[in-house]
């Protein structure tokens, strides 16, 4: 059995540094975190700046702004098609900034929380869509996001069958242009290579997602773990 992919990361780099990785101004409400958790809000770069969007995509044609609960994830391998993923795919694309990732691994006795992150690397960015919605009551306008997933690479498959898609800078430009054909944005969605990255077991103090803090990031023994994730579904 596997739980939400990807369903917690964490983003707890300082914002100066933030800002280095990706040539924009970073806003003064940004506040690292080290797990963050679906229906929070996510920092996303949009068009040429940061914006901010709450994780768990609303389509617009949604009667019920719950449904994004379903939708923190969407498959790269479908999102052109779907019709709740095919307008966010085509015209609304993000960068989301990001640390490490969790997962967890059904173990012989709990629940196995591991993080992962780019060999190197101390922040990276993952494909997201994002989607605006208008209350018709109140006129609100809700703005929403999900992670894009694909096969994993060898580094992810023996924890879990899906991992969002990263995106090397070399083409965040190209993700992000306004003009780009479908063609040649599905051919952006692919694993990460296994070789880039490094895996290890965490505390399963971040299997709550009021639980934050730079040490949810300390390698712990294998083992050690108890319980898992509560919220989320794979997509």
């Amino acid at each position: 059995m596997f739980f939400a992919m990807c369903g917690r990361f964490a983003l707890g780099i300082p914002k100066k540094r933030l800002e280095e990785v990706f040539g924009l101004a970073v806003p003064d409400d940004y506040a690292p975190s080290y797990n963050v958790a679906p229906g929070t809000g996510v920092l996303a770069v949009e068009g040429a700046g940061f914006t901010r969007r709450l994780w768990g995509l609303v389509p617009p044609w949604a009667d019920d702004p719950g449904v994004g609960k379903r939708f923190i994830n969407a498959r790269s391998e479908t999102v052109f098609d779907k019709p709740s993923f095919r307008e966010s795919a085509l015209h609304h694309r993000l960068l989301i900034p990001a640390q490490t990732f969790y997962e967890w691994r059904r173990e012989a006795g709990g629940r196995t929380p591991f993080a992962f992150a780019l060999d190197g690397q101390d922040c990276f960015a993952m494909a997201g869509i994002g989607a605006s919605r208008t209350d018709s009551h109140t006129g609100e306008v809700l703005e929403t996001m999900a992670v894009l997933t694909c096969p994993p690479n060898a580094v992810m498959a023996p924890v879990h069958d899906r991992m969002p898609v990263i995106l090397p800078p070399e083409v965040w430009s190209a993700w992000l242009d306004p003009v780009a054909s479908m063609e040649s944005l599905s051919s952006l969605l692919v694993p990460y290579p296994a070789k880039a990255m490094r895996v290890w077991p965490v505390s399963s103090r971040v299997n709550s997602p009021v639980t934050d803090g730079p040490e949810l990031l300390k390698p712990v023994p294998a083992g050690e773990h108890v319980g898992g994730p509560k919220q989320g579904s794979l997509l």
